[in-house]
């Protein structure tokens, strides 16, 4: 009972991170829960499967419900119902919210991006702080700065071409919150969005849906990555440390 009540609480924090992913493309208030169209984006109410506004129908919004309410339940195992549990949560609801900017408009948004990581980096430096982990945190941090510096390597070379400014920029969360649990998970997390990443450039030249000047959006590959590491971790398919 307890973890499909998990579950449950996963799938509505889905919805509040897709309402968050589409207004934080523009410059109004953000409102959770109220059932944004990503399309016109007006409010079309998470009781309606249709936008009355432009006729939308609602697709990927359940996908991603479904996945993060897997991932809650993950998390849930991994932690129990500890600050770490909620610390984690919250990263998983501001990355999902920046995957909807990135699909929706190929960016990462400083909006949501900024604040929403700074808040989850003090957030996580306090459990750690308070529960006695001090090494992790540090292990965490070295990931963060290390995560950031790789990026920022392959957006010089690349001139802004494959990793954006805003990936750049999303790195650190990541790298943080992946390196707090091993640097197996952070090691995992780059070589699994290399792969995905990959596998869809690959995929959008195949099946001619693109160019080799196609700009794509690297930011769900690196959600993706960071994720099912952490994922893989938690469930012990990578060893932690003792």
């Amino acid at each position: 009972m307890t973890e499909a009540l998990v579950a449950v609480l996963g799938f509505a924090l889905a919805l509040a991170a897709h309402d968050l992913g589409v207004q934080g493309l523009g410059a109004e208030s953000l409102k959770p829960f109220i059932g944004s169209c990503p399309k016109c984006r007006g409010t079309r109410g998470w009781h309606r499967p249709v936008c009355p506004h432009c006729g939308r129908r609602i697709g990927r919004e359940v996908v991603l419900a479904l996945v993060m309410a897997v991932m809650t339940v993950i998390l849930h195992q991994g932690f129990g119902f500890g600050p770490l549990f909620f610390a984690y949560l919250g990263f998983l609801v501001l990355t999902l919210a920046l995957t909807v900017t990135d699909l929706e408009d190929f960016r990462i948004v400083d909006r949501l991006n900024l604040p929403g990581s700074l808040i989850l980096a003090v957030a996580l430096a306090v459990v750690a702080l308070v529960a006695g982990d001090g090494a992790d945190l540090v292990r965490g941090l070295l990931g963060a700065v290390a995560y950031f510096a790789g990026t920022t390597v392959m957006f010089v070379i690349g001139g802004g071409r494959g990793f954006g400014a805003g990936d750049v920029k999303l790195a650190p969360v990541l790298g943080l919150y992946a390196a707090f649990i091993s640097w197996g998970t952070l090691g995992w997390a780059v070589f699994i969005t290399a792969v995905v990443g990959g596998v869809v450039g690959a995929a959008i030249l195949i099946f001619g849906r693109g160019g080799k000047d196609t700009e794509l959006p690297y930011g769900p590959p690196m959600v993706i990555g960071a994720w099912t590491a952490i994922a893989l971790a938690l469930v012990g398919a990578i060893p932690l440390p003792a």
